[in-house]
């Protein structure tokens, strides 16, 4: 497995970060049992947008099923980032289930159609990260959102074309039931408005 160098800290600190910073947002956590068979899933965010705040009912959410009490391990990316207007790369954050925090542009400046990638599994305990709790209903939640807001109302930040994360962990469906459910196991993609 190849591995990149990550800073890491919680979400309170002001500490600076490099490329990419990949943090804890809110602690306790505890792991599921060992054993678990492993899995991963390569879910298409071409399109989506950063809009707002975290938190803010602008924010697009993606909720991808991932199977019920599932502990996600590991995360790895390919994606291409466009600002829009005075936003900068660097403001554009992904929480995952509200525990985790990606930023993969530490570019302080507008950027257009600039890829950004993991180079494979980013384990997040080798990261010193815990890894991610997925809720009881199996649902991952991915909110996009940005650190500064330049652009009110309308978009900071968008995916371009080709744009991937694909997510490793214990308990995920198996690619019968990822068939079943249809869509690579997009159980559903919620655009708050």
């Amino acid at each position: 497995m190849k591995s990149i160098s990550l800073i890491t800290m919680a979400a309170t600190t002001g500490l600076a970060t490099a490329n990419p910073a990949l943090y804890q947002q809110e602690t306790p956590h505890a792991f599921n049992p060992a054993g678990t068979p492993s899995a991963s899933m390569t879910i298409d965010v071409s399109g989506w947008q950063f809009n707002d705040a975290q938190g803010s009912g602008l924010n697009q959410v993606l909720s991808v099923f991932v199977g019920h009490h599932a502990t996600i391990t590991g995360i790895a990316w390919n994606l291409n980032l466009t600002s829009i207007g005075a936003s900068w790369g660097s403001e554009a954050t992904m929480l995952f289930e509200g525990q985790i925090n990606l930023t993969v542009s530490q570019d302080d400046a507008p950027i257009s159609n600039m890829n950004y990638s993991s180079g494979g599994e980013i384990d997040l305990t080798d990261a010193g990260i815990p890894n991610i709790l997925v809720s009881p209903d199996g649902i991952l939640d991915i909110e996009f959102f940005e650190t500064f807001v330049d652009n009110a109302g309308t978009g900071d930040a968008f995916f371009e074309p080709n744009s991937t994360i694909t997510i490793y962990g214990r308990a995920l469906p198996t690619p019968n039931t990822l068939a079943l459910i249809g869509l690579a196991g997009l159980y559903s993609g919620r655009r708050r408005r």
